[in-house]
């Protein structure tokens, strides 16, 4: 009977159609995956990071702005567009970028990025398993390896066979994670003491508070982008989309707060090696696992989409194909030593996926009314707003450090391709540009079913 669940579940899930109203889900389940997806080890990581520069006080503020004031905005909008249509984030990408470059820039981007996300999730959790059974993952390589593929294989799983696998994972993981909270604190005040921690003040800050905020959103910046992967399964409303976010706040707070707690006196970044000091026994590497398989099954999930769109691949046994495939990737990505470049990795995420989210957001609310429409070939306006978005972040991250680059790279793509949409509409006007023309711009644009090459 499962097995037969199982293969319809799988058979079920199409990437590229829109998911009927029938199988439209109430705003509860999606939360529990985005918090699912909030149950990170770099959200630990960078918990662990913002206490070099500042206090548990202070750390409560740069994460209000971050989650409450930016990232729940974000986050409602675009999961409100994929709820709007019902489709997944690639796919909604082919009205404004056009299906051609939807597919090979916004879908291999999406793809890249996740498949970085997971394998750098993957690599810790390898490290995790080895300290659990007492296997030292910074000399035995050839047997952290193994730990790391098994890990891999099995965090894979559930987002292999299709969306209502993972929604059951993470009725389970997210209630272990936070055991592991509760866990993760108790060993904190056991080893470092409630009055170190409430009076810890680094005595050098090193981080600025604006880039302390662009640290923690680099974590969450993907899901302008990917959460219509998600919502597609919610209700088109703007309050379940309002509500939907509360599981990235009501886990990542909790959580980045933890890795905070965990490294004040242990004064190192290297969850598992914080934990390892702390003296937590072999339940606690297990649970941390656990919970890290709730935010895999997302990556692994908007990895196959991705994947999927960019080989126009609608079948939901394509998708599940595509899915392990890009996993066998992504672990080999893992075993070659991605941790190395972490930092590196969340910057240029935090670059890349606002412009893509500004061009979106833009397009279906400013452009199309809240209408979709799979639009054939490439849309070069949606390319260089894309390419001046990216850079401002750039340019505002690196060369003239500025704000909050994120936002203002987001903010900079959708409005650049506003403005370069309607010159293209008065100068040389196509079916990208229609909708400005309209008599009547509440009509929708016809749609098609995708998949034709």
């Amino acid at each position: 009977m499962e097995d037969t669940k199982s293969k319809e579940s799988v058979a079920t899930d199409e990437a590229l159609i829109s998911v009927p109203l029938s199988q439209r889900q109430n705003w509860l389940t999606p939360a529990m995956i985005f918090g699912g997806l909030e149950f990170t080890i770099p959200v630990l990581m960078i918990g662990a990071q913002l206490t070099s520069s500042y206090s548990l006080g202070k750390i409560f503020w740069v994460l209000v702005v971050a989650l409450v004031l930016f990232q729940w905005i974000g986050n409602t909008i675009q999961g409100y567009i994929g709820a709007k249509t019902g489709r997944a984030s690639s796919v909604i990408a082919r009205s404004s970028f056009g299906a051609a470059q939807a597919r090979f820039i916004v879908g291999l981007t999406i793809f890249v990025v996740s498949l970085g996300w997971w394998a750098l999730q993957t690599a810790v959790a390898g490290n995790a398993i080895s300290a659990m059974v007492h296997v030292n993952y910074e000399k035995d390589w050839g047997m952290w390896a193994v730990i790391t593929v098994i890990a891999g294989f099995i965090f894979a799983i559930p987002s292999i066979i299709g969306y209502s696998s993972m929604k059951w994972t993470d009725y389970i993981a997210v209630p272990a994670g936070l055991l592991l909270v509760v866990g993760c604190i108790f060993y904190a005040l056991r080893n470092t003491g409630w009055h170190e921690m409430i009076n810890w003040s680094p005595a050098n800050s090193s981080i600025g508070f604006l880039a302390a905020v662009s640290l923690v959103i680099g974590v969450n910046v993907s899901q302008w982008v990917i959460a219509s992967d998600y919502t597609r399964y919610a209700k088109p409303s703007w309050k379940d989309n309002f509500l939907i976010p509360l599981g990235i706040i009501a886990v990542g707070f909790p959580l980045f707060f933890v890795g905070s707690i965990m490294s004040v006196g242990v004064g190192n970044a290297d969850i598992v090696n914080v934990m390892m000091k702390l003296g937590f026994p072999f339940w606690g590497f297990l649970i941390l696992w656990l919970a890290t398989w709730t935010s895999q099954l997302v990556n692994n999930y908007s990895m196959g989409l991705a994947l999927a769109n960019m080989l126009n691949i609608n079948s939901g046994k394509g998708r599940a194909i595509l899915t392990f495939i890009g996993t066998i990737i992504a672990i080999i990505v893992a075993l070659a030593g991605i941790l190395d470049y972490f930092t590196d990795f969340l910057y240029m995420t935090a670059l890349v996926y606002p412009a893509i989210g500004g061009v979106m957001m833009s397009d279906f609310f400013i452009i199309r009314k809240q209408q979709w429409k799979d639009n054939k070939g490439w849309n070069w306006m949606a390319t260089i707003a894309l390419v001046i978005g990216a850079l401002i972040g750039y340019l505002t991250q690196y060369v003239y450090p500025f704000g909050l680059p994120a936002v203002q790279s987001l903010i900079a793509s959708g409005a650049v391709y506003v403005i370069a949409m309607k010159i293209k509409a008065a100068v040389k006007p196509d079916h990208f540009t229609s909708p400005i023309f309209s008599q009547n711009p509440e009509m929708p644009e016809p749609q098609s079913d995708i998949p034709t090459l």
